[in-house]
């Protein structure tokens, strides 16, 4: 599966371990932070190559934008000879965010470093890859992803993959869900043994129950199959990244193999 990447979003102590299995990392280590400077922990001294993962997670209202961060990331990535920034911004409309991506846009392609943005920010960064989330819950997975192709150039698209584990009473009107945890996923499967069925259009297994108070409910899972799926329908369709939280796979790593690059 050539022309496909695979990238493993680690944690400073999932990056030993992950850095054995043979795919580029990114690494989940720095957020923006007090005087709007870059902040990193547990990032190792050996750690080279791979991506930066930049989170916006706990930046207060307060801090003042500053183009120094401009200055850090590039310190950074040319110390740790990254390739590219994955802007985990968490919150659209943030007008320093927008400044800061105006910025780097305009900065970091030059050096050839890679910039990736939510979906919710691309407007702002029409140079940078846009991220695509694979948690589709309704319609079509191949649709939503044709969507996203009509929208952005397919070199611009890099798939997040984000497994579905959501339980819904029906009928549901509003279309109102609960997630849920893996191991609440194994206790529902355990208490009441349904029978699990593979969804065609979304991608992803499901089955039904009806709980002790007669309330019928429908639960939409991936696993280690539906996984694979979603990532042979996205390099299919043109799509040509995807990256995945190390967390979600270590325990079927095996499975992801077939997509190391050549």
């Amino acid at each position: 599966m050539e022309d496909f990447k695979v990238y493993l979003c680690v944690s400073p102590a999932e990056t030993t371990q992950a850095s054995q299995e043979g795919f580029p990392l990114c690494h989940m280590a720095y957020r923006i932070g007090k005087d709007f400077r870059l902040y990193r922990s547990g990032v190792g001294v050996n750690v080279r190559k791979g991506i930066m993962l930049l989170s916006n997670f706990g930046l207060e209202y307060t801090e003042i934008y500053s183009s120094i961060l401009l200055h850090d990331i590039k310190r950074e990535c040319d110390l740790r000879g990254y390739s590219g920034i994955l802007c985990d911004f968490e919150k659209s409309a943030d007008e320093r965010l927008i400044r800061f991506l105006y910025e780097a846009e305009n900065m970091f392609p030059d050096l050839g470093i890679d910039l990736y943005v939510p979906a919710t920010y691309a407007d702002h960064a029409p140079k940078s890859h846009v991220l695509i989330s694979s948690a589709v819950t309704a319609g079509s997975f191949v649709e939503s992803m044709s969507n996203a192709i009509e929208r952005y150039p397919s070199q611009r698209i890099a798939l997040y993959y984000d497994p579905i584990c959501v339980d819904i009473v029906i009928p549901s009107p509003s279309g109102e869900r609960t997630t849920i945890t893996r191991s609440k996923l194994v206790e529902l499967i355990r208490e009441y043994r349904p029978l699990s069925y593979y969804s065609h259009e979304l991608c992803s297994y499901y089955f039904t129950y009806r709980d002790n108070a007669n309330s019928s409910h429908f639960v939409l899972y991936d696993d280690e199959r539906s996984m694979v799926r979603k990532l042979e329908t996205a390099r299919r369709v043109g799509i040509k990244q995807a990256f995945i939280l190390y967390e979600d796979v270590r325990q079927y790593i095996e499975k992801l193999k077939s997509f190391q690059s050549n």
